[in-house]
């Protein structure tokens, strides 16, 4: 397991896909407060008051590069004919599995940290540090932090059944849109507001009348309930959840994360150990 580990690692450091996402993350965590920090320069109604607004933006980025990611790192092992050598040489099955999940979490976990920093060090200068508590913040930074491993473990598991990388890095990739369109659609029926601004025309007093009138959208009761626990249990709501700063259920999220890591893992290695890879 230490020498699968120790290569894994050599061929992570080595990796174009890897340093390209990196790339990408610290551009971006850079980017960030400067663009908001001009538009507020250039507007008089400021589109951020506070780092607080784009501290966790990075989550549905990542969502995506980490399904590119997963993909074409495992992908590559299938397609040298490492995974089938391993084994020759006398590695068992979970270890190779173990090996690649553990690689690719420390990849995506970097990734989070490789826009959290930049953002911090560029964003704190311009507008101040972060105002929301710290045990609010350390709260749902850990959240997502469980979430990203939830999210490696499920792509881990994807390019370690489909061989091809192609195949894989697009089915990972379609995954990924639909769990942030799912997640988006979730929330957005949870925040429609219970009533909305009616305007009439009084034909009598030839006036225009306001009065509010209940949302059809609205949900209550049960059927509020559900789509709290479907937003609450799938990556795509619970990303949505951390970006706003808007999980009412926050304590729960990491344990939804965590089961959805043992789920995936579980699946994936009895899936590996079944596969034929003559």
């Amino acid at each position: 397991m230490g020498n699968l580990l120790r290569a894994d690692f050599f061929r992570l450091w080595r990796s174009k896909s890897f340093w390209a996402c990196m790339i990408f993350q610290v551009g971006t965590g850079a980017f960030v407060p400067v663009s908001c920090y001009l538009y507020e320069l250039r507007h008089p109604i400021p589109y951020s008051q506070h780092l607080d607004a784009e501290f966790l933006n990075f989550i549905p980025f990542v969502c995506i590069l980490f399904a590119l990611f997963c993909a074409l790192f495992i992908g590559t092992d299938y397609s040298d004919g490492s995974v089938r050598n391993k084994l020759v040489v006398g590695h068992r099955r979970w270890e190779i599995y173990f090996s690649h999940l553990v690689t690719c979490t420390v990849a995506c976990l970097l990734m989070c940290v490789g826009y959290l920093l930049p953002y911090l060090a560029v964003g704190t200068p311009l507008f101040g540090p972060l105002e929301t508590d710290m045990g609010t913040v350390l709260a749902y930074l850990g959240a997502t932090l469980v979430l990203t491993v939830a999210l490696a473990s499920l792509y881990t598991m994807l390019a370690m059944l489909i061989p091809n990388r192609t195949v894989s890095a697009v089915v990972a990739l379609v995954l990924s849109f639909g769990l942030l369109i799912s997640g988006s659609y979730l929330y957005s029926y949870l925040n429609y507001p219970p009533t909305y601004t009616q305007v009439t025309y009084n034909s009598v007093s030839g006036e225009l009348e306001e009065q509010e009138a209940p949302y059809p959208f609205y949900l209550e009761g049960t059927k509020r309930e559900i789509f709290q626990l479907l937003c609450d249990v799938t990556p795509g709501g619970q990303i949505m959840q951390c970006v706003v700063w808007d999980a009412p259920n926050l304590p729960l999220l990491p344990v939804y994360s965590a089961a959805l890591t043992v789920v995936t893992t579980g699946v994936g290695l009895w899936g590996f150990r079944r596969k034929d890879l003559n």
